[in-house]
């Protein structure tokens, strides 16, 4: 939040803003009667552009979108032994040019719940878990972009669970985690289970 502006823009001369301006932002901490506790941080930055000179010819070029950012957290505790929580993030952007929204997603989120449980009084055992859920929307070549990107590779011959949609508006997915482990004595034995959504195809379990 608050980054150098993403985009660039070309000329003889060109003058560019080295960081996004931010709007507002607002915080928000606290804990409820209810035993809740919750933190929540809101940010909008401003649309960027550049000054660009050709010759005699002035123009401005927008190098970053107006977009808003939101983080939210809200925890638990449940009796002496248990705890559960949950989480929020989500970006909105305007996007206003063609070069934006080709390169760029117009909205992401992710939303979870975790939570962990002692098994004994001892505090020996526990068990974690966690799940989620994540969507980005944006135009088909942004979207075609973030498939083929190094972190998902779906044009590869080899994936056969995975499919190639170039004319996709939105990529969804989940994530699925849960784990046992000992916290005490000589052997401490863990567990754990992991499974990922794979679009297209099955999930991969790992």
């Amino acid at each position: 939040i608050g980054r150098a502006p993403q985009g660039s823009a070309g000329g003889d001369f060109v003058d560019a803003p080295g960081s996004t301006t931010i709007f507002g932002a607002a915080k928000i901490t606290g804990k409820t009667p209810g035993g809740w506790t919750f933190n929540l941080i809101d940010a909008v930055t401003s649309r960027e552009r550049a000054d660009v000179a050709n010759g005699t010819t002035r123009s401005r070029a927008e190098t970053e979108p107006l977009t808003n950012y939101l983080a939210a957290r809200a925890s638990r505790a449940i009796g002496q032994r248990a705890s559960v929580g949950v989480l929020a993030t989500l970006v909105n952007r305007d996007l206003q040019t063609d070069g934006f929204r080709d390169g760029l997603v117009d909205q992401a989120w992710v939303v979870g719940v975790d939570g962990h449980t002692f098994l004994n009084s001892g505090r020996d055992y526990v068990v974690t878990g966690a799940i989620s859920a994540s969507r980005v929307s944006g135009s088909a070549a942004a979207i075609s972009r973030l498939e083929r990107a190094s972190a998902r590779y779906y044009q590869r011959p080899d994936a056969t669970h995975l499919t190639l949609d170039p004319t996709a508006q939105a990529l969804t997915g989940w994530n699925l985690q849960a784990d046992f482990t000992r916290n005490t004595g000589g052997v401490r034995p863990s567990a754990s289970f992991w499974a990922v959504s794979a679009a297209g195809g099955r999930p991969r379990l790992l």
